[in-house]
């Protein structure tokens, strides 16, 4: 019997990898198209997407003012994080003293010049759904009629997994609704040194991917469009010849997926809960804001 179910097996999964590919491309394909189709429009801001940014403002200002019930007394691990060192996300639950400071001016421009372009794409989503005719995605709206993103979704979920209990608490760049009803999970990520780099990109971030797996744990969304954006641009003159300044990825978190990820934070909480300092990854020491502890501990 194994021997026939072995055969059975490779032909569904190879049938369930085409089926999940055309429907990646066509979901590709229908969030480019949105996109180029907004952006091919002239129009004047849009009173009404004008009116739910305010509302959107004054609700993420009273998100900013209200304490957290979230259990303090857990491990605590957020979306952005999952990609990161298990010994840094010790040392983050564990409250460590954090390195001085040393970023640069201009790599606090670069930031804030990227966080200024995620607003506009979420605009203009929004816009999309007025100046766009039929549009194919619309952006999915919470019971208080909000955008779902941002502060307006932010959560957390109590995890129990292996044994260990421990807090995942974030939110999302957004929830789209497909034409067909689905919900497909937004992700945005800008690139700003050339236009260059858009082109270059042949899959998505690795971390990039885990944001998604992470978010399909707190938001219960599977489908996941990843979209990489250039803040540089073409010359204005290449016209229609203009090189790509985005690229969308499509991703499908699965169960295993999920798991994986469970099983990374809940070893990390057992030595948060132990005392143990979990190994350190060189590869990841860039971003990392415990250095000095980390070189602290002895092996």
């Amino acid at each position: 019997m194994s021997l026939l179910s072995k055969p059975t097996e490779l032909r569904e999964q190879v049938l369930a990898k085409k089926e999940g590919n055309k429907r990646g491309d066509e979901l590709v394909q229908a969030f480019h198209n949105h996109i180029e189709a907004v952006n091919s429009k002239d129009y004047f801001d849009i009173v009404e997407v004008e009116e739910l940014l305010l509302k959107e403002q004054a609700h993420a200002i009273e998100v900013m003012k209200t304490p957290k019930t979230y259990p303090k007394e857990l491990a605590r691990f957020s979306p952005s994080s999952s990609d990161k060192c298990e010994r840094e996300l010790f040392f983050k639950a564990n409250k460590a003293e954090k390195d001085e400071d040393t970023g640069h001016p201009f790599q606090r421009r670069w930031t804030r010049n990227s966080t200024a372009v995620h607003g506009a794409i979420q605009r203009q989503l929004l816009e999309a759904e007025i100046v766009v005719e039929n549009p194919d995605f619309v952006v999915l709206r919470l019971e208080n009629g909000l955008p779902a993103w941002e502060k307006n979704i932010e959560d957390w979920k109590v995890i129990e997994h292996n044994g260990v209990t421990f807090v995942l608490f974030g939110m999302c760049d957004g929830i789209l609704q497909y034409k067909d009803g689905t919900k497909v999970g937004f992700e945005y990520k800008t690139k700003s040194n050339s236009v260059a780099q858009i082109k270059q990109l042949k899959e998505p971030s690795p971390s990039h991917r885990l944001q998604c797996v992470a978010y399909s744990i707190l938001f219960g969304v599977d489908e996941w469009l990843i979209t990489y954006e250039s803040v540089a641009k073409d010359k204005w003159t290449t016209n229609e010849n203009a090189r790509p300044d985005f690229k969308i990825f499509y991703t499908r978190i699965t169960e295993q997926d999920r798991t994986i990820l469970l099983n990374k934070w809940a070893r990390v909480a057992e030595k948060v809960d132990t005392g143990y300092v979990p190994a350190p990854n060189p590869s990841k020491c860039m971003f990392c804001p415990y250095k000095k502890v980390c070189g602290e501990v002895n092996e």
